[in-house]
């Protein structure tokens, strides 16, 4: 295994973190646009109305950021095959592939912002979600990652998403 105990540690950690910026990136764009929003673990949304442009920028807010976090984590990986900046990449992909998955029930960010432009409800959380995972793929090449690896990651991972989501009502 490619990974020390640690490593896991700081998954749930970075998870935490990614959320939290995720969230925030939703919560600072509607707050620019005059919103009055409501914060929470893993949901913000507006207590005020807001027009569909401001609701599909506030949706798209979050996934930009995630995004970019991923793409700079990948960059970090192939530079110098670091597993933290690994962690920030896989952590993008695998919470946007979720939320993808939750859009069967409820449409998510990019569902909604998908609908938005009239490109039906899977066209970007497949395109999001498919190319985080592409780019965790490449890294997971890079760093020589086995599937237990890849399965301990996705372990974890579950088990942060899982907190991050029940924990979420105790905040708002």
């Amino acid at each position: 295994m490619k990974f020390k105990p640690s490593f896991f540690f700081w998954l749930v950690f970075v998870f935490f973190i990614t959320n939290l910026i995720h969230e925030s990136a939703h919560w600072l764009m509607g707050t620019a646009l005059g919103l009055d929003m409501q914060f929470g673990l893993n949901i913000v949304r507006s207590r005020s109305p807001a027009e569909p442009w401001q609701k599909m920028l506030c949706d798209v807010a979050g996934p930009i950021v995630t995004i970019v976090q991923a793409v700079i984590a990948y960059l970090i990986v192939q530079r110098k095959a670091s597993t933290l900046a690994f962690a920030f990449l896989y952590t993008a992909a695998f919470s946007r592939a979720v939320a993808g998955l939750v859009s069967f029930l409820h449409p998510n960010d990019e569902a909604r912002v998908s609908m938005y432009f009239g490109l039906g409800k899977w066209t970007l959380p497949i395109l999001v979600a498919g190319g985080l995972i592409v780019l965790v793929v490449k890294a997971s090449r890079r760093l020589q990652l086995k599937w237990k690896d890849q399965l301990l990651c996705y372990v974890v991972a579950s088990l942060a998403v899982s907190a991050i989501v029940g924990l979420d009502r105790f905040v708002l």
